[in-house]
């Protein structure tokens, strides 16, 4: 730090870094008061806003940011303020904000914003919100925030503080805003802190600047989630203890004192201790509640919180936690845990032991508190308890520690910054065991550096007293020694030099328990320190060491034998360790066979380290290091096997592996052991490489002559344990890889299988393999990987060629190997040994086949670099790619180079011939079967070195020679057979003919396994002697007396002469000089002389075979000696073998083409005897005798009918030949002959001549040119015959009859063409062999100049050709259309001609891609056509049509004006009724009907097309039919017009068509035609177009359409009412229920389509109205539209309007909760439907059960929402509820019916006059149960019907006459009132004055009542009224009035009225003036005006009467 400062004050001219400091450390200064740090801080802040420099100042500065959080977590209010407004201003720059961030500044700043200050909050504030502006990319602020659980504690202050215009609340909310899109758990936490409800209150809040910030919470992409998890309510915990606790919880909210809170907190501690110790028997609790609740309460918050009460609260959560749940989660995380951190500081020594154990749990379970802890500044206190706390608050406290050095390297530094070292060195020193073990762990996760005065003190530790047990110390002391300097331990006197001294000293400790663990502790110093080991201090050691080796304690032997194992690893470098070492060896070895395992395993890793010194190992003795090694490596542990296996390999390192150390290891198992280590060894390379160490020296170990065998021969007696040793080449190290390559491919010659399926199965192994050979350059494993590839393939080398393509590295293993080859041949070349033919070599054979001789043959071992060679050839054999590969790696010229320098070396010195050449000339013969590589360079330059190689002494070179010769001849170009005849092979191979097979066996073998032909020689020499340069020149005039010489027998060649014959007589062939030359060699003389002595062996075939040949010269005919060779024939003919006399005759054949042998006596001798070979002889017999006679007989028909006469009819020899199995030769000669006797009219006139038909024709394929022409001139012959004539036509060949297709001969090709017609019927390849013999332009050629009748004939035979595709599309072809097309216009050309013309074409024309290329003109196509589709013969008028309909396929011919003529002679075509000429039209009129349709319709073809649509013939073809349709459906489409024009049944029958564009035409033609004539919809049902459209529907096609067509059928009347209809029902309801059914549009029409049905009564009594029913009720379920629900309703209406049954299932099917629900829809129709609908559905009893109150009340409910709405009431609603209240008399009584009554009267107020009926109706109904109801019942609804009185009144004087029944009885049956009004009295006179009248009126027995008074004369006015209630009207009661005068001057009384009032109840008012009595008998009578009134309007002077 100071040098930082140092070079800052070099850079800060301004002082800018200095004055930072500065305030810094005055900031950090515990002696410093409040007000010097708040000016300080005020500095501070002053800087940071008005300097530039002063942000990376300050961030410069390592204590600047914890010296500020610190501050605003301890100090005063002031200081904390201005703390944290530099906090926040530090937060502009962004790494700073980090930095304040880490700093664990979140949690003081949560505690100051919580604060009473409202400056504080503000502050606080604006440093969240500048801390919080790291966007979505600050991760690490993202986890800060969640852990400190910062969102739910802003959301909690907003809710707290929502004022208008707060600062704070601004802020916070912008802090909000910041942290929703980086914080973790950011959503979810809101809306649990009910983040919702308070935005929703921000909004309402009249803030410009929280309203913006509220809506984006709202408006979010999180806004979906907040307002659905808005709704949810939390569940409240009921019963138990937990209750209980909850319940005290909550009361604390409101305790107002301290002795409250104490109370309530003893009594909640108590029931915790309860619940602790009860909870097993009582009811289960939610423990992580319970926590919650916990600490929630012990929050330091209230000011007078009893300590005590508190510490209890911990406890008990203690208590609990260890027991039950997450801690983590009970403590909410990172607010829990600051809040214990605040508690390690009180003074209560439990509370703090119990906080530091809470923390201990938390930091043991869960991750995310380390960090919590850390970022909380818990680091100090727990330090700080490590020095003052309890014992186990230190021992916890330690804990924590390491648990936090264990998590994070920062947090680590964290702790060692915070001096926690020596506080653990005093645990250690003074702890409890437990505390020293837990002291000692987190110092040693601690320590990273070293640290002297620790050290010191650790020494110390070791030489004190306390502690008593030093293992804990040397612990700590070995963490802190493994990482001092080498420097310091060196230094005498230093700390470090002074502990290692010590801890040496300690080795001689009384005690057993120290010196076991200072071994340890020094072995682990040693294992990771090498400078050590190699120093002074490891001899010193190594001495004090060495003594304890002789104690008897097993723990001392083990841990100073472990010690020693760690200094000896640098044996090497340290002679002095080495020296003294030596003397530890008997020692070690002493232990190593100790009884305890872990002590011999310790000695065991010494010696394998002690031995790494070559004297020591030199010294050891092997069988001691082996024996207990390998017993070590049976049943020690992982690192105790390895470093067995390395004292193993270690000791046989430099040794040779002698027979003795060989017997050892086979009687100790050690190999086996080795392996079984291997596979188990967990993938260390370390063990891996040990162990492959071990093995690759013990393979190679030597074997003994007696039972001693090699080591690793162990590995071939059990296969399968060379498992473990492939599987490491796999995934090992490459220098593992190469050891384990080593040890296996020793194996190669004794488990070939095995290992090479091993190999294969073990994954990646081959290519691992291959890499290793790429990138070594050691020959072993080159060559063992070689070995091991080998053997994968043996095993499969379809797998080994896979895996060596899928890795790409067959290339570079060729290249390698090839290398590899190069290598070897620049050393010089020598025999290897038989010892280097062990090593790696495989046998071809098991080995037991080996031992039977086979190796002498040079070929049974391959080893050596041959193994690279033999590789190549297994790769080349089996992947054809890699030949090219290895040619242009250079393989063929390396190859050469090893041939020629073998050939070299052996010619030049006394060398023996290398035997294994011939593996170099079996891999060149197999690359020259790549053509690519014999065209190279190198392969020509190879021919010499192998036409040198044929002369080698060795059998197997000499053999693969001539397979590269007959691969190069086999594939080679006729240059390359030049080079190679030019080479001389010819003679070396002419040395190998005739070599017995049982010589040359395994050659023979070797050649199948590489696929190579057996008999190279022979292959070579023929395929030679096919090039014609060759064959004719010196090359076979040289060979021919080698050959000649070989029809000598030799004994060791048994079978050259016969493959001397064969060549002689290939080389005779066509070749008279090699003829010559062979009969100038003696040839006649020696095949003669042959004959002579009879041989019967295929020998004497091929000699007259050769004979033969050379009698077909004539000079050679005519020499001296050819004629003594008939009789020598004629007598093989009698007497010869069959052979034999097959090339006699053969050669007769010859000999009768010279004119004087032939008419020579003897010649005639020879017909008898080939007649009976022709007879009796075999096929080549009969040949040869065929073609003698042919010869004989061909000029001498005097001898053609002698052979008719002979006995045996030679015509039916000739007949069974021809029709034999024979070959085509024979057959052609037999043909020939039969051409010459049937020039002989009998033979020609015979059954056998009947039956040569057949053989002659087939005949014609041979490719013998007389055979040919002699079979033309037989059939020629036979043709006239009618019935010959058919077998002549059925049957025949093609190429010799094509090529006689050329000049004039018009009668010849006539005949010819009419063969290859009936030849080319039903054979495809006879046309493509027309074809490709010239056929077509031979025809051509013809034709323009030929007669009509022949062109009839050459159109048939192009016909015949052309059927085939390949043909028609082919350039041959092409050349044929014009012409043919201009052959149509000759006007001579007849029908058959027309017919074969038009076939070719559409044979041609029906491919597009011919159409287009051929671009023709209406003229040249369309016209010829016209005429032709008017002929009298229909295949031309079906032809023609066809045709068109090709060529209208195009558009430039479909629009072309020449096209409309064609449409007059189609539609005349489609009239014919002749199916497939209809359907050839039709296609036709399918191309052109949306270009003409005018013109189709003109021509009548509407008619003609309904008509094949109509027809109901099965035979019709679908296809005809669809095209059919599909021109109508043009037409339709073209204009409506032509709707008209297509029958109805036609239409209907189109929608079955299979094209959806017809029938959406169709469907559309359909509904316009129903739409202008309603009686169309009947024509189209009775064609069946409901089921059409039904099957349509059910396929979901065209759905809207056809189910739009399909209602409005069967809204027809008169369709619904036909039987046809009733089938609808099922398919529409299945239709509707079927899930795939999604078009809505169509879902609705279908469902309007049912509703139309059920309008018919015996359709909705069907039982599939029952589906419809279920289905309908499905429509309903399935949220559909106002339009679907209306619909659907209406058709259940239908449905139940007539069947109970359809009731029942509408029920059951949900349907009456469904219509309730759509009662109440906002939608008038939808709402009124369901009304009419439960008015059917309730109609009767049949679903009483489903009739309830709730029925009538949402029906009530509708007629108020209704009367709500529009003022007055539907009568539906009203009819349902009459239904209800008619059928089911119970629900009158309900509540609803009561609810119900006031909107029925209104009902009948506003309604129309069928409402008012069924509001009447419904009251009616209620009336009639009043009798029967509870009286409170029937009085409320009488008072509720009440208000219906004027309405009723009215009803009866206005209404309707049926409305007055109802209305007079529900009127006699309400309470109401009568009102009486006294208007006026007349003539109420006196004698004097004016009288005082008032009128006295007396109802039934109620009181009387009276008027006022009125004096103002005879017509006094009252104008008074009365009113009496009743609770139902009166009946016949009467009203008393007497009118009297006070006046004293008068009358007492004017008279009096008795009035019945039952009238004015119906009336409801009455008016009238009524005489009083008795009447006046002087003067006018007196009266008064009264009116009377009946409502239910109470007054306020009632009287209730009853």
């Amino acid at each position: 730090m100071c040098r930082d400062r140092s070079s800052s004050s070099m850079e800060d001219p301004d002082g800018i870094l200095a004055s930072v400091a500065q305030c810094i450390e005055k900031l950090r200064q515990s002696s410093s008061s409040v007000q010097e740090k708040e000016y300080s801080l005020g500095q501070l802040l002053e800087l940071i806003e008005t300097r530039e420099n002063a942000f990376s100042a300050v961030g410069s500065h390592s204590q600047a940011v914890p010296v500020l959080v610190s501050l605003l977590r301890s100090g005063s209010l002031g200081v904390k303020i201005q703390a944290a407004t530099v906090l926040g201003s530090l937060c502009k720059e962004n790494e700073l904000r980090v930095k304040v961030l880490l700093g664990g500044c979140i949690p003081p700043l949560l505690g100051l914003l919580k604060s009473s200050s409202a400056e504080g909050q503000i502050a606080a504030a604006k440093t969240i919100y500048a801390v919080s502006q790291g966007g979505a990319r600050d991760h690490v602020g993202s986890k800060i925030f969640s852990t400190e659980g910062v969102v739910p504690v802003l959301w909690e202050l907003l809710q707290k503080g929502l004022k208008t215009g707060n600062l704070v609340d601004n802020l916070l909310t912008g802090a909000l805003k910041n942290l929703s899109s980086s914080t973790e758990g950011f959503w979810s936490a809101t809306i649990q802190a009910g983040g919702v409800d308070i935005l929703v209150k921000l909004l309402t809040l009249d803030s410009q600047e929280l309203k913006p910030m509220s809506a984006f919470f709202l408006l979010g992409e999180y806004a979906q989630a907040l307002q659905e998890n808005a709704m949810c309510a939390l569940a409240n915990i009921s019963g138990g203890l937990s209750y209980v606790i909850s319940s005290l919880g909550q009361s604390l909210e409101s305790c107002s004192s301290p002795a409250q809170t104490a109370d309530t907190l003893g009594a909640l501690a108590s029931a915790l201790m309860i619940y602790d110790s009860n909870a097993e028997s009582t009811r289960a609790s939610d423990p992580v509640v319970i926590e919650q609740t916990l600490v929630k309460q012990f929050k330091p918050r209230l000011p007078f919180l009893v300590q005590e009460f508190q510490d209890e609260l911990i406890r008990a959560l203690l208590t609990l936690c260890n027991s039950e749940g997450s801690l983590w989660r009970a403590l909410q995380g990172r607010e829990g845990v600051q809040l214990l951190i605040s508690l390690l500081g009180l003074s209560s020594e439990q509370q703090q032991e119990c906080a530091v154990a809470l923390l201990c749990l938390l930091s043991n379970e869960n991750d995310e508190s380390k960090w919590a802890i850390t970022a909380a500044g818990g680091i100090p206190p727990l330090v700080q308890i490590l020095e003052t706390g309890s014992a186990k608050a230190k021992e916890d406290s330690a804990t924590i520690l390491r648990n936090l050095c264990n998590h994070s390297e920062d947090i680590r530094a964290c702790v060692e910054s915070a001096d926690a070292v020596p506080a653990l060195l005093w645990l250690l020193k003074n702890g409890s065991p437990n505390g020293k073990e837990i002291a000692a762990k987190t110092l040693n996760h601690l320590i990273r550096k070293s640290d002297m005065a620790t050290i010191s003190q650790l020494t110390a530790l070791l030489t004190s007293d306390l502690p008593e047990s030093k293992v804990y110390v040397l612990d700590a002391l070995r963490s802190m020694l493994s990482v001092v300097s080498l420097s310091d331990i060196l230094r005498e006197g230093s700390a470090a030099n002074d502990a290692i001294e010590t801890m040496i000293k300690l080795l001689s400790s009384t005690k057993e328990e120290t010196q076991a663990k200072s071994s340890s502790a020094l072995a682990g110093i040693f294992e990771v320190r090498k400078d050590l080991r190699e120093s002074g201090i490891a001899v010193k050691t190594l001495w004090s060491v060495m003594k304890l080796l002789n104690v008897e304690s097993e723990n001392i032997l083990v841990e100073s034998s472990h010690c020693l194992a760690a200094i000896f690893l640098s044996i090497k470098e340290n002679r002095d360790v080495a020296a003294v070492a030596r003397d530890a060896l008997s020692s070690l070895v002493t232990l190593a066979n100790s009884s305890a395992l872990e002590v011999a395993e310790q000695a065991t890793c010494a010696l394998a380290n002690l031995i790494l010194d070559g004297e020591a190992s030199e010294k050891a003795i092997p069988e001691d290091i082996i024996l207990p090694a390998t017993r070590v490596l049976h049943e020690g542990t992982e690192s105790g096997k390895t470093h067995a296996a390395a004292a193993i390999a270690r000791l046989l390192h430099s040794r040779r592996i002698d027979y003795a150390i060989t017997d050892c290891v086979n009687r100790a198992g050690t190999v086996l052991a080795l392996v079984s280590f291997l596979e188990s060894a967990n993938g260390g390379s370390v063990a891996t490489s040990e162990a492959l160490n071990a093995l690759a020296i013990l393979s190679r170990s030597e074997g003994g002559n007696g039972n001693i065998k090699p080591a690793w021969a162990v590995l071939a007696e059990f296969p399968r344990s060379i498992t473990p040793i492939v599987s490491s080449i796999a995934d090992a190290t490459p220098l593992l890889q190469d050891k384990a390559i080593e040890i296996v491919s020793r194996l190669c010659r004794d488990q070939p299988v095995v290992l090479g399926d091993t190999v294969v199965t073990a994954s990646g192994c081959i290519s691992a393999v291959t890499r290793r050979m790429i990138n070594s350059t050691n020959q072993k494993v080159e060559i063992g990987g070689a070995a091991l590839l080998i053997c994968a393939a043996k095993v499969s080398h379809h797998r080994l060629v896979e895996d060596l393509n899928q890795s790409n590295s067959c290339t570079y293993l060729i290249q390698s190997l090839v290398v590899m080859l190069n290598s070897a041949e620049t050393s010089p070349l020598v025999t290897q040994s038989n010892d280097d033919k062990e090593a790696i070599s495989i046998y071809r054979h098991a080995k037991e086949e080996a031992g039977n001789g086979e190796c002498n043959t040079g070929t049974a071992l391959i080893y050596g670099y041959n193994l690279a060679i033999w590789l190549l050839s297994v790769l080349a054999c089996h992947d054809e790619k890699t030949k090219t590969v290895i040619m242009e790696a250079g393989a063929v010229e390396v190859l050469t180079d090893r041939i020629s320098h073998c050939f070299l070396q052996y010619s030049q010195i006394d060398f023996s011939e290398d035997s294994s050449i011939w593996i170099c000339a079996l891999l060149l013969a197999i690359l020259f079967q790549d053509r690519d590589i014999i065209r190279a360079h190198a392969t020509m330059k190879s021919i010499p070195v192998l036409a040198n190689l044929l002369k080698s002494e060795e059998a197997a070179n000499r053999y693969f020679a001539a397979q590269a010769i007959a691969s190069l001849v086999c594939n080679g170009s006729r240059g390359t057979l030049l080079s190679v005849a030019n080479s001389g092979a010819a003679g070396g191979l002419i040395s190998l003919l005739g070599c017995a097979d049982v010589d040359i066996s395994d050659l023979l073998e070797l050649s199948e396994e590489f696929a190579l032909v057996r008999y190279p020689d022979q292959v070579a020499l023929e395929r030679l002697f096919r090039v014609e340069d060759i064959r004719v020149g010196a090359t076979s005039r040289k060979s021919i007396p080698a050959l000649v010489d070989l029809l000598k027998p030799i004994p060791d060649r048994p079978g050259a002469p016969f493959l001397a014959l064969g060549l002689l007589t290939q080389l005779a062939k066509d070749c008279p000089p090699n003829k010559i030359v062979m009969v100038e060699s003696g040839a006649l003389e020696a095949l003669t002389k042959y004959l002579s002595l009879g041989p019967q062996d295929a020998t004497e075939e091929a000699a007259t075979d050769l004979l033969g040949i050379l009698f077909s010269s004539a000079e050679i005919r005519r020499h001296e000696s050819a004629f003594g060779a008939v009789s020598q024939l004629v007598a093989v003919l009698r007497l010869g073998g069959r052979g034999a006399r097959y090339s006699a005759a053969k050669a007769l054949e010859s000999l009768f083409s010279t004119d004087h042998i032939r008419n020579a006596d003897s010649c005639r001798q020879a017909v008898q005897p080939l007649v009976e070979i022709l007879n009796t002889g075999l096929e080549k017999e009969q040949h040869a005798a065929i073609a003698a006679l042919v010869r004989l007989l061909s000029e001498n028909p005097s001898r053609a009918l002698a052979v008719a006469d002979v006995e045996m009819n030679a015509v039916d020899v000739l007949c069974r030949i021809l029709s034999s199995n024979c070959s085509m030769e024979l057959k052609g000669d037999a043909a020939e002959l039969c051409g010459v006797l049937f020039g002989n009219t009998r033979i020609r006139s015979t059954m056998a001549a009947a039956r040569c038909v057949e053989p002659l024709v087939s005949l014609l394929v041979t490719e013998f040119s007389s055979a040919q022409h002699s079979v033309v001139r037989a059939l020629d012959k036979l043709v006239d015959d009618e019935q010959l004539a058919e077998l002549v036509a059925a049957h025949g060949a093609v190429i010799p009859l094509v090529g006689l297709l050329y000049g004039r001969n018009y009668m010849l090709h006539e005949a010819i063409s009419r063969a290859l017609v009936k030849l080319g019927k039903d054979r495809p390849a006879c046309k493509m062999e027309m074809v490709k013999a010239g056929v077509i332009e031979g025809i051509l050629d013809i034709l323009h100049e030929a007669p009509d009748f022949l062109c009839a004939s050459f159109a048939e035979l192009l016909r015949i050709l052309t059927n085939n595709a390949s043909i028609a599309k082919g350039a041959s072809a092409a050349k044929v259309v014009e012409p043919l097309f201009l052959l149509l216009t000759r006007p001579e050309f007849g029908p058959e001609g027309q017919h074969s013309a038009l076939q070719v074409l559409v044979n041609i024309l029906e491919h597009p891609q011919c159409r287009t290329d051929y671009n023709l003109t209406s003229h040249q196509a369309i016209e010829p056509l016209i005429p032709l589709l008017d002929s009298p013969a229909p295949a031309v008028q079906q032809l023609a049509a066809e045709l068109l309909s090709h060529l209208l396929l195009e558009e430039h011919l479909q629009k072309d004006p020449v096209t409309q003529q064609v449409i007059g002679p189609l539609i005349r075509v489609l009239a014919s009724g002749i199916h497939i000429l209809q359907q050839k039209a039709v296609k036709a009129l399918v191309s052109i009907s949306l270009t003409w349709p005018n013109e189709i319709v003109k021509e009548g073809g509407v008619n003609e097309l309904s008509k094949v649509i109509l027809q109901a013939d099965p035979s019709l073809p679908h296809v005809l039919w669809e095209s059919a349709a599909s021109v109508l459906a043009s037409i339709l489409q073209f204009s409506s017009e032509f709707y008209l024009e297509v029958p109805i049944a036609v239409l209907v029958r189109l929608l079955r068509s299979g094209l959806e564009s017809t029938i959406i035409g169709t469907l559309n033609a359909l509904l316009v035609l129903e739409s202008d004539d309603g009686t169309s919809a009947e024509a189209m049902a009775e064609s069946g177009a409901i089921e059409a459209l039904l099957e349509l529907l059910r396929s979901h096609q065209c759905e809207e359409t056809a189910a739009r067509l399909l209602e409005v059928l069967l809204n027809n009347v008169k369709i619904r009412e036909s039987k046809a209809t009733k089938s609808a029902i099922l398919p529409l309801s299945q239709y509707l229920l079927d899930p795939q059914t999604q078009a809505q549009q169509a879902r609705l029409l279908a469902t309007l389509a049912l509703g139309d049905l059920f309008q018919n009564e015996g359709l909705a009594r069907s039982t599939d109205a029952v589906s419809a029913c279920r289905a309908l009720v499905n429509v309903l379920e399935e949220q559909p539209t106002e339009e679907m629900k209306v619909v659907a309703i209406c058709a259940l209406q239908n449905l139940v309007m007539y069947s109970r049954s359809n009731k029942r299932a509408v029920a059951e099917a949900g349907g009456v909760q469904v219509v309730l629900d759509f009662i109440g829809s906002s939608d008038p129709d939808t709402s009124v439907q369901a009304a009419m609908f439960v008015k059917l559905l309730f109609s009767n009893h049949t679903i009483q059960e489903y009739a309830s109150s709730e029925t009538v009340r949402a029906i009530t409910a509708a007629i108020e929402k209704d009367l709500w709405a529009t003022g007055s009431v539907n009568e539906e609603y009203l009819k349902a509820l009459n239904s209800l209240f008619s059928n089911f008399p119970r629900l009158r009584a309900t509540e609803p019916a009561t609810l119900s009554i006031p909107h029925l009267v209104t009902s009948l107020k506003t309604g129309s006059e069928a409402t008012q009926e069924a509001a009447l109706d419904s009251l009616f109904l209620l009336r009639q149960a009043w009798s029967a109801c509870p009286a409170e019942v029937s009085r409320a609804q009488s008072l509720a019907a009440a208000d219906a009185i004027p309405l009723l009144q009215y009803l009866i004087q206005s209404g309707p006459p049926r409305f007055q029944e109802k209305a007079e009885f529900l009127l006699q049956c309400l309470p109401g009132t009568l009102v009486v009004i006294i208007k006026r009295g007349n003539n109420m006179k006196q004698s004097v004055g004016n009288p005082s009248v008032y009128c006295k009126l007396t109802l039934g027995n109620t009181p009387p009542r009276q008027t006022k008074v009125v004096s103002t004369g005879p017509y006094p006015e009252w104008d008074e009224d009365f009113s009496w209630s009743f609770e139902s009207p009166p009946k016949g009661q009467k009203l008393h009035i007497s009118c009297k005068n006070k006046s004293k001057m008068g009358k007492s009384s004017f008279g009096k009225v008795t009035i019945q009032i039952d009238r004015v109840v119906m009336l409801g008012a009455v008016a009238g003036e009524y005489t009083l009595l008795p009447e006046s008998k002087s003067g006018p009578l007196r009266n008064l005006e009264i009116e009377f009134q009946w409502s239910n309007k109470p007054t306020n002077n009632d009287a209730a009467t009853n």
